[in-house]
């Protein structure tokens, strides 16, 4: 894979290629339906481990039949093993949502507003600010709002920012399109990962989890239209964010 980042002058050059072969592939992609499930517990027990899976359509298990299979199961049954607590999770997601509109999300949910905040948050969002072409001012704003959202004030929450996939694997894109947005896509992740370390300031509750070694040229590592991860990414990724909170 690549190391080259695009700006969002550069990609905004490019529009024409974009918009066009952008066209092709949402006329051409089958709309799978997200997981269902979105609240389940693994364990039994009293006082449960908190988890909530926050964003967009990878939070949402799109192409992932139950989430039982998706990332907040998937994590569950290992916080579960790791604790030996019993874990309830809690998806608030929806497919295409970028940072400020996950963000609008959690607010008409009345996300972290309850008496019980999460013990572990996992936030999925920069694909669609990519694909959206939005600014790198704009995605720090929107990003930097919702993670504060997410983390809360005065609780242990830990909030897990999932980093941006290598959009240039994606089988669904054409190129020279996939090489256009796996650069945006670069840039937009470092600018994730440089706004975790400066909200952190060394207090161990947020981290960024780069998915920029994420092997997805196997056979089954994508959903039906070739967008989306299978069921056997969700639980790498799983496994990576335990290890990452371990």
């Amino acid at each position: 894979m690549g190391t080259r980042e695009l700006s969002h002058v550069a990609l905004l050059s490019t529009l024409p290629v974009v918009a066009v072969q952008g066209a092709r592939v949402r006329r051409r992609t089958v709309r799978l339906p997200e997981a269902d499930g979105r609240d389940g517990t693994v364990g039994h027990g009293p006082a449960p481990i908190r988890l909530a899976v926050v964003g967009d359509s990878v939070a949402a298990g799109q192409g992932v039949g139950h989430h039982e299979h998706s990332v907040a199961g998937e994590l569950a049954r290992r916080l579960h093993a790791r604790h030996g607590r019993p874990v309830a999770w809690h998806v608030v997601a929806q497919g295409g949502l970028t940072a400020g509109e996950v963000l609008d999300l959690c607010d008409r949910h009345g996300f972290g507003q309850d008496t019980l905040a999460p013990d572990f948050v996992v936030l999925s969002v920069g694909v669609n600010d990519t694909k959206d072409f939005h600014s790198d001012e704009r995605w720090t704003r929107e990003l930097r709002g919702l993670l504060v959202r997410v983390r809360g004030e005065g609780e242990p929450t830990r909030v897990v920012l999932l980093g941006v996939p290598p959009m240039e694997t994606f089988p669904a894109l054409p190129r020279p399109l996939a090489g256009l947005l796996g650069a945006r896509a670069r840039r937009i992740d470092r600018l994730g990962q440089e706004l975790v370390a400066d909200l952190d300031a060394a207090e161990g509750r947020l981290h960024h989890l780069s998915l920029r070694d994420l092997d997805l040229s196997t056979d089954g590592a994508y959903a039906g239209d070739g967008f989306h991860p299978s069921a056997a990414v969700h639980a790498e990724l799983a496994r990576r964010i335990d290890e990452l909170l371990s």
